[in-house]
């Protein structure tokens, strides 16, 4: 193994005082890609002060090389200097002998820093440039699922297009030989596998928490696969399982290796195309059965695939209103695709804000990139018809500095009433601050998630556009299981007036934050024994179904 391969590995491991010594070793031979690597250690260590040094000294090397200037961006883009990074990384002009790698890295940027500006079309084309512009196969699969990702955030699409973009995925990682399944004694107790990197303090277990611990002892086994750091959540669910692997770093064909050797009957994937996904696993086919969903919301594009989760509210009693997008079998569970537990119990805000302020506070947490041009208009339109009232924003990109600006100046250039707009930045223990406001506002096309669930949870009351897709719906299934249609609109017209019209309606709005959670806990979002009995009946169909193909 030669020293580059030990630097790599190094860092694959996260062993960086390893990775210093051989990067020392390494100044001897090679000055300039040393103090690249001193760099990129720093950088993945997250010391920006030491990486901004490192990078002086490179740039006394090698002023003018392109490759200087993308860590330079590079490192911007750590510090949370967005807007610069995205000025710099633009500016880049990668050797046309160069593009394949190192155009890779420059057109992820690129699109990391489009995305959190809102510049979502942008953020998409970036990172199918990369995923062409990939070295190796797992990089392109890895920038592909990105592009799939990021798809959701740059506008409405046809089915047909989703679809046929999704499937360009199986083709990346068609090189991954499926393992042969021979019918074999069917076992006493379905072994179910789940596959994550999110089974730890993350939105997707808000999702899933029942499924992993919930389950039907006498009639399942739960082995659950997590592919990333594990912590006190994690602890706390590998007493409740049948069996805990940890296959973070491990190479796809060795995680499907390990699953297959575990003889999983049914293994579903909770991830889709989100950071640190397992789907290259899914390729080789390590269980009989297998099935994506809850912590995605479209197809995954892998044949291997046999089925995805959804609800009659998402697609139709029959899977009519969204099957034509997914290369995968949808399954129709008769009420809520996921079971909703908070990570924490949180008292109820004692008050309503309209009740102490004198005016009525809009608000969305979500992740701000889902937060388009369309919808700011739509939410100054609902501020100038409802007189003195406020919008709470609370997201990263309020975190202060160049970016806070920056969308502060696109707010105010598409009419915002700056001085009634709030903006905070990210925290982990922000469910208190739900109390600060008296409605949400959804986002659309792409809507809200964990932060709808949230909303309501904290008794504020959502106002949900329904799209035509499955991703679209969600805030629509979200609603109609706990029987609110009312809060559910079909147009970006019926949005705004259904906004006003809560607004003007004190006693409702009074009822809704005192009863919403109520509400909540009675409906099937927190129904765990109906919920996971509409699961495994589901798993069941699914093994007899194939069974009797074997």
């Amino acid at each position: 193994m030669n020293i580059y391969e030990q630097i790599y590995g190094s860092f694959a491991r996260q062993d960086y005082g390893a990775a210093a010594d051989y990067i020392t070793e390494l100044q001897k031979k090679d000055a300039t890609e040393a103090a690249r690597l001193k760099i990129s250690l720093y950088i993945e260590q997250g010391d920006s002060v030491q990486a901004m040094t490192a990078w002086q000294e490179l740039y006394k090397i090698l002023p003018n090389d392109f490759f200087t200037s993308f860590l330079h961006a590079r490192i911007r883009f750590m510090e949370g200097r967005y807007v610069s990074a995205y000025k710099e990384i633009k500016g880049i002009v990668v050797p046309q002998n160069k593009q394949i790698g190192y155009g890779e890295k420059i057109a992820n940027l690129l699109g990391q820093c489009s995305r959190i500006l809102g510049k979502n079309q942008e953020a998409a084309i970036a990172y199918k440039r990369a995923a062409e512009l990939a070295s190796e196969p797992a990089l392109q699969a890895l920038e592909y699922s990105n592009y799939l990702f990021n798809l959701h955030y740059s506008g409405r699409h046809r089915a047909d297009f989703l679809r046929e973009q999704a499937s360009v995925f199986g083709q990346l990682v068609k090189q991954a030989q499926p393992f042969r399944h021979v019918r074999k004694k069917q076992r006493v107790k379905l072994r179910i596998g789940y596959m994550s990197a999110d089974f730890r303090r993350h939105v997707c277990l808000c999702f899933c928490y029942d499924l992993l611990t919930a389950y039907d002892r006498d009639t399942f086994e739960v082995y659950v696969y997590m592919l990333g750091r594990e912590d006190e959540y994690s602890y706390s669910l590998q007493k409740q399982v049948t069996a805990w692997r940890n296959l973070q770093g491990l190479p796809a064909q060795r995680s499907a290796q390990i699953i297959y050797e575990d003889e999983i009957d049914i293994l579903v994937d909770l991830a889709g195309h989100t950071k640190g996904n397992g789907l290259p696993i899914m390729a080789y086919k390590p269980a009989l059965v297998q099935v994506s969903g809850i912590g995605y919301f479209a197809s995954t594009g892998l044949p291997e695939v046999d089925y995805f989760l959804g609800d009659i509210y998402l697609d139709g009693a029959r899977g009519e209103q969204s099957q034509q997008e997914f290369c995968e079998k949808l399954v129709i569970l008769p009420q809520s695709h996921f079971c909703y537990r908070p990570l924490r119990e949180v008292p109820l805000p004692q008050t309503s804000p309209f009740r102490h302020n004198g005016y009525v506070t809009f608000g969305s947490f979500n992740n701000f990139a889902k937060v388009n041009d369309e919808v700011l208009i739509t939410w100054c339109k609902i501020l100038m018809a409802v007189p003195d009232s406020h919008l709470l924003l609370k997201a990263a990109v309020f975190d202060g500095g160049e970016t806070e600006n920056y969308m502060k100046k696109r707010m105010a250039r598409l009419g915002l009433p700056m001085e009634r707009v709030e903006c905070r930045g990210i925290s982990a223990d922000y469910l208190p601050e739900y109390g600060d406001m008296d409605i949400a506002l959804d986002t659309f096309p792409y809507p809200g998630g964990g932060t709808s669930c949230d909303a309501l949870y904290m008794g504020r009351p959502l106002i949900t556009l329904a799209g035509s897709s499955h991703g679209e719906r969600f805030g629509y299934s979200l609603l109609a299981n706990m029987g609110l249609g009312e809060l559910v609109t079909h147009s970006v017209t019926d949005y705004i007036a259904r906004a006003v019209l809560l607004a003007s309606e004190e006693g409702l709005l009074q009822g809704l934050h005192n009863n919403l959670r109520n509400i909540m806990q009675r409906s099937a979002l927190r129904d765990s024994t109906s919920y996971m009995q509409n699961i495994e009946k589901a798993y069941h169909q699914m093994w007899k179904d194939c069974f009797k193909s074997l």
